[in-house]
């Protein structure tokens, strides 16, 4: 088989919601997850997309199996990558929620009818400051955005109008 020409290289600026799990018992590398995922974004690097196990029925064979994609994800015919927008949310979130922004490159299929890719790898950029929370601890997980934040080297800004403007000027740089 012969060398595959990528469509693209570069990264790709996209845009997400997180939510952010508050509380001292829960270690800010714990503490950055997709909306409604269940596995933590890294705080060390890039997060790299996996295609989750699957349960399967048939009783004589393991509980668990690999998900469709193996090491390939994200796959077409499947469900799997990292999400996000072309376009960043038009309003901040309330706590525990966060929008922000990513850099993403890798495998990347492209779902452009519907305003969203998934991705490989991606690493956060940057998030929109809170006003405001809901839910139990909304000032604990501001601090620990802030704890999240510091880590990745991301930067907090006030806008979905400058995270745009800050994440492209992030993305003309790689």
């Amino acid at each position: 088989m012969g060398m595959r020409v990528p469509d693209r290289t570069g990264v790709i600026a996209g845009y997400r919601v997180w939510r952010v799990l508050p509380g001292r018992w829960i270690a800010a590398s714990d503490s950055l997850h997709a909306q409604a995922g269940h596995w933590a974004w890294s705080l060390a690097g890039p997060t790299v997309a996996r295609c989750p196990s699957r349960v399967q029925a048939d009783p004589r064979k393991p509980l668990l199996v690999g998900g469709p994609c193996g090491e390939a994800s994200p796959g077409y015919g499947c469900s799997c990558g990292l999400y996000a927008r072309y376009e960043p949310a038009g309003e901040a979130y309330l706590l525990p929620y966060v929008a922000g922004s990513v850099l993403a490159w890798g495998r990347v299929i492209h779902h452009a009818k519907r305003s969203f890719f998934r991705a490989e790898k991606a690493l956060p950029v940057a998030f929109v400051r809170p006003h405001g929370g809901s839910g139990l601890f909304p000032e604990e997980a501001e601090e620990k955005l802030y704890r999240v934040a510091e880590e990745l080297g991301a930067a907090v800004v006030e806008s979905p109008r400058e995270l745009r403007d800050y994440t492209e000027e992030e993305a003309s740089g790689w």
